[in-house]
């Protein structure tokens, strides 16, 4: 059932497991990435839709590895779109995955110039994709992409 929470369940999840792993370098290491993927997953893989802020249109499969004294380790998430008609398409009021408006947003508030400059990028307004529904209340597009870059940084994305 869309909207029933389990990407917010997901969140708090790995949130306790986060809380009552153990605490070594390595752990502490596992812990900031495995928890700052998610909004890097979300960006690439999420949308609002008419009954969702915050859909995910991908399925994600997260397999976490322990070592004895219980520490996250390791992980693997394997992922697979569940709607690749979003891509081009969204009804009236919906969006276009989420990372389409951050890095949009990003560019026009002066981020990013020598991309916007060899992309030419404009403003959300300016593509058939992203003008249907640009503004979503309580969504700060900007800011989310701050964390999409935070998390690429964590993980190593250049």
């Amino acid at each position: 059932e869309s909207g029933a929470g389990k990407t917010e369940s997901a969140k708090l999840f790995l949130h306790y497991v986060s809380s009552v792993s153990g605490s070594s370098g390595v752990s502490q290491q596992m812990k900031q990435i495995i928890l700052e993927s998610n909004p890097l997953l979300e960006s690439f893989g999420n949308a609002k839709t008419v009954r969702n802020n915050n859909s995910s249109r991908f399925g994600k499969y997260l397999e976490l590895k322990f070592n004895n004294r219980g520490e996250p380790v390791g992980g693997v998430t394997s992922n697979f779109l569940l709607e690749k008609t979003r891509v081009t398409f969204q009804g009236k009021e919906e969006r276009n995955f989420h990372i389409f408006y951050q890095l949009l947003a990003h560019c026009q508030s002066g981020g990013m110039p020598e991309l916007v400059e060899q992309c030419q990028l404009g403003s959300a307004q300016d593509y058939v994709y992203t003008r249907k529904c640009i503004y979503v209340d309580g969504v700060d597009d900007r800011s989310d992409f701050q964390e999409v870059l935070s998390a690429m940084n964590t993980i190593s994305i250049p």
